[in-house]
């Protein structure tokens, strides 16, 4: 489980701004062997918010050793008298190794400072910006059964530490991402780094007494400055390394933007003639489109219609969609185009675009059946079979249209996307959908255009904006 403070009740006296009043928490024996214990297993994500003094130097998280002289084991410092955050820990070789990063604690602003460790890479982010990640082998963290963890500095000669801090957690995992999903890698200055030789003690106070830091100081070898100076030159390529991998990053993000609005600005070529994206090509003669996508692919198939609501439409002369034909006033009442009806028996009459047709059938007309089960339908003259697979035997719909059967023949559906009495079919241009439809029955939204297809759509994006989800496009320059 995480450990997790919030320091805000228990510090009320160091929580406003420019509240000069201390803030310090040793954590019980048992929650310090859990978060170390994380440390051991190199897995562990620490979290921190807090709010600093101008010309004030704070310990925020320190770790150390039980016993006659109180060691140092793991450290994070942060100054707003120089701008600087300090990441200490000891390494194999009893040596203290120190990063020191860059950030801007003396804004007068609060700032959450994440570290995270796993396995041998480290970690350090302030205010979502990362100031270090890398691998470092120096790292070195075995169980410890007496151990002192402190939240805060401890004020050994009571004198008060300027600054606020109003949550603490710890736990497994980095947890880096998930508080910063847009965690920006750019690094503002290097990171330096230097290596102490002897082994820091102290008496709980302080991170350090002063004495003893001064003398270990002046102790330092000759190597050490020299592997310091190394250390430093490495970092400071690590960091122009960075620098290049980023921009070369920004670089091929716009390379691909150009490449991709050029494509845009080229079209599509059909029939030696080249047409813009989103733009139709449309032959009358045999009632095809063509339309250009985004990609560059030509997408060609019958012309969509606006789809009518009408259940027989018809198709008038030079045109390649149909329109609802008119109605027919028979005895007082409308019938809509192609309704047909037995109003009296052997007698069938049929709506024809406004005139009603009607016809006299005899028996001796019919048409003998082979079939076994033979009905009458009302007032129909002949008999039909009744409850075959008229579907099976003879399947009279539109290739884009489904047969079942009813009890006297079968019965024709256009599928989804088309529209027509079954024996014909449309196809629905969901392209020419207003606001209100498009709303309803999800049509393509925000940066993009609409290109129809057989019996559906797709939602391209316009030029400098990429695909959000089937439809809608998000605009990638403004972001």
């Amino acid at each position: 489980k995480a450990i997790l403070w919030s320091l805000i009740t228990l510090l009320q006296n160091g929580v406003l701004p420019y509240n000069t009043q201390q803030f310090h928490m040793q954590l019980p024996h048992a929650q310090a062997q859990a978060v170390w214990q994380l440390f051991v297993e190199r897995n562990v994500g620490i979290e921190l918010e807090v709010f600093q003094q101008k010309q004030s130097h704070m310990a925020l998280f320190s770790v150390f050793s039980d016993g006659s002289h109180r060691e140092l084991l793991f450290s994070i410092e942060s100054s707003a008298r120089t701008n600087q955050l300090f990441l200490k820990f000891r390494t194999q070789k009893g040596s203290i190794k120190t990063y020191t990063l860059s950030a801007p604690l003396s804004d007068g602003k609060w700032h959450r400072i994440i570290f995270a460790l796993s396995g041998d890479q480290i970690q350090l982010s302030e205010n979502c910006h990362q100031l270090v990640s890398k691998l470092d082998f120096d790292l070195h963290f075995q169980q410890e059964p007496h151990l002192h963890m402190f939240i805060g500095e401890k004020n050994h000669h009571r004198k008060q530490s300027q600054g606020h801090m109003r949550e603490f957690s710890a736990d497994a995992g980095n947890p880096t991402f998930e508080k910063c999903p847009s965690l920006d890698l750019t690094l503002a200055s290097p990171v330096v780094t230097s290596v102490e030789e002897t082994s820091t003690t102290t008496q709980l106070p302080l991170l350090y007494a002063q004495t003893t830091f001064a003398s270990e100081l002046a102790e330092r070898k000759d190597s050490l400055r020299d592997q310091t100076a190394f250390n430093q030159i490495l970092e400071h390529i690590a960091f122009v390394e960075d620098q290049v991998k980023h921009w070369g990053a920004v670089i091929r993000s716009y390379d691909l933007r150009l490449k991709t609005v050029e494509l845009h600005q080229r079209g599509c070529q059909i029939d030696g003639r080249i047409i813009s994206f989103g733009q139709k090509q449309q032959n009358l003669l045999n009632c095809t489109e063509c339309q250009c996508s985004s990609s560059g692919e030509v997408f060609c198939a019958a012309i969509g219609c606006p789809h009518l609501m009408c259940e027989h439409p018809i198709k008038r002369f030079g045109q390649c969609c149909p329109e609802c034909g008119k109605e027919c006033l028979y005895n007082g009442e409308y019938y809509p185009n192609g309704h047909e009806f037995w109003p009296k028996t052997c007698v069938r009459c049929t709506c024809q675009d406004g005139r009603m047709e009607c016809q006299f059938h005899q028996t001796h007309e019919c048409q003998k059946l082979d079939c076994y089960h033979q009905e009458t339908p009302p007032n129909q003259c002949c008999p039909v079979c009744a409850g075959e697979d008229f579907c099976e035997q003879k399947n009279p719909c539109h290739e884009n249209a489904e047969c079942s059967n009813s009890k006297y023949g079968p019965k024709c559906t256009c599928k989804p996307g088309f529209f027509g009495n079954g024996t014909l079919c449309y196809d629905i241009d969901e392209c020419l959908w207003d606001e209100s439809a498009r709303e309803q029955l999800g049509g393509c939204k925000t940066g993009t255009v609409c290109i129809n297809l057989p019996g559906s759509f797709k939602c391209d994006c316009l030029p400098g904006f990429r695909k959000l989800d089937d439809r809608n496009c998000l605009d990638v320059i403004r972001v």
